[in-house]
């Protein structure tokens, strides 16, 4: 499964790379694209919207087979990942996990489970 991913403040990309998935594709501009299926980690933009080049990505790239959010609760407590919140109603893909910031070890390892698993 191939990993693609968006990063403003660097917490998705860390997140990643704890990971292992050395091989995922930045989200840089949008205009991206990657054949076959992809799991998408995304943040959160303004008020708890998808960012703009996640949505350019996807309008580009049918292959979603779930996404991870990564954002702050102390910082948004009430729209906390709301932008993986909605890729995931948008595309009917499921939301493996939303993480504070870096998340803990253990949501590290469900992730890496739920993304085998698919």
């Amino acid at each position: 499964m191939k990993i693609v991913y968006a990063s403003r403040m660097g917490h998705v990309e860390e997140i990643v790379s704890k990971l292992g998935y050395t091989d995922a594709v930045k989200i840089v501009k949008g205009d991206e694209k990657v054949e076959g299926e992809f799991v998408l980690f995304t943040y959160s933009d303004l008020v708890g919207e998808t960012p703009a080049i996640v949505e350019s990505f996807l309008a580009n790239n049918p292959g979603l087979k779930a996404v991870v959010g990564s954002g702050s609760k102390a910082r948004h407590p009430e729209t906390f990942n709301f932008g993986a919140i909605k890729v995931g109603q948008k595309y009917n893909v499921p939301v493996l996990a939303t993480l504070d910031l870096g998340g803990t070890d253990a949501e590290l390892e469900a992730i890496k489970n739920a993304i085998a698993a698919l």
